[in-house]
């Protein structure tokens, strides 16, 4: 798991995890920051990494998601208490057996 100082760099050990859309606020955030503003080559370079930190984060809590969706998708796919439909009844042929 990611650390809570990668996630965001002034964040205290003591607070949880910050959101995923926070995150990804923060993300959009920067890139708007780093393309609408003159800023010197060191702010640049700050920016992108943390941006590269969030884009990771958002990028592991997007897989966690995805798999408990997919853990989610199994459960129900085999629950016991769920009752199977019963099969249908066979289809009448077109044609006409007489022996």
């Amino acid at each position: 798991m990611i650390s809570r100082r990668l996630l965001s760099p002034n964040a205290d050990p003591g607070n949880a995890p910050e959101k995923f859309e926070d995150l990804l606020a923060r993300l959009e955030q920067i890139v708007s920051d780093m393309e609408n503003a003159e800023l010197p080559l060191e702010k640049l370079l700050d920016g992108y990494e943390e941006g590269m930190r969030l884009v990771k984060a958002c990028g592991d809590r997007l897989t966690d998601a995805e798999q408990k969706v997919e853990i989610l998708s199994r459960a129900v796919a085999t629950d016991p208490t769920k009752t199977p439909a019963p099969p249908e009844p066979p289809k009448p042929a077109d044609d006409i057996k007489l022996f």
